[in-house]
């Protein structure tokens, strides 16, 4: 499904997304695939989104 997870720094930082899922742009990073990362939202779903259509702040 997905390449092998990475364990990298931007894992559990706060991120936003460019396009709203439902509504919802605010989130946190649980799972770096390269390129391709799943994001907690606020609301607790769990999104795969592109790497880069996500904001990551340090």
């Amino acid at each position: 499904m997905y390449e092998s997870e990475e364990v990298t720094e931007i894992i559990g930082a706060h991120c936003s997304l460019l396009v709203p899922y439902k509504g919802y742009t605010e989130g946190t990073v649980v799972r770096d695939y390269g390129n391709k990362i799943v994001v907690r939202l606020s609301n607790g779903k769990e999104i795969v989104e592109y790497r880069d259509e996500v904001i990551i702040y340090d």
